[in-house]
């Protein structure tokens, strides 16, 4: 794997939203299959929008997500993961944002994100 992708970053992507970094689209587009990831985490993410309807697609849940698995490696939470998410300096952010960053931070991989926490952190490589 070559990086991961915060929630926002793998939505706009897979959704072809311009809001997408450039140089993540860059990044992105000569990959082959499982070359980039995402945190499991982030798919429970996913479901949460759009089952508040802070997200429409045009096709059933479980197809976006069978597509998703087709294009991304899914990294689980390990217990490193668990236990780094809870060490991480990050104030006031969210139980999924420590996880997507340490789970950047366990693999040794760059994120892509516009995330303004998660950025400011310094924690991380970003690609945006």
């Amino acid at each position: 794997m070559k990086i991961l992708l915060d929630t926002h970053a793998v939505l706009w992507a897979m959704l072809g939203d311009s809001r997408l970094g450039r140089n993540v689209e860059r990044f992105l587009r000569p990959l082959n299959v499982g070359k980039a990831a995402i945190s499991d985490v982030t798919l429970l993410e996913i479901a949460m929008l759009e089952k508040k309807r802070r997200l429409v697609l045009d096709m059933p849940l479980a197809n976006f997500f069978l597509a998703l698995n087709q294009r991304f490696t899914i990294l689980p939470i390990t217990p490193l993961i668990a236990i780094e998410a809870c060490s991480l300096a990050l104030p006031l952010s969210k139980p999924s944002d420590r996880t997507i960053v340490a789970t950047v931070y366990c693999h040794h991989l760059p994120l892509a994100t516009c995330d303004k926490a998660i950025v400011a952190s310094g924690l991380v490589k970003i690609i945006w």
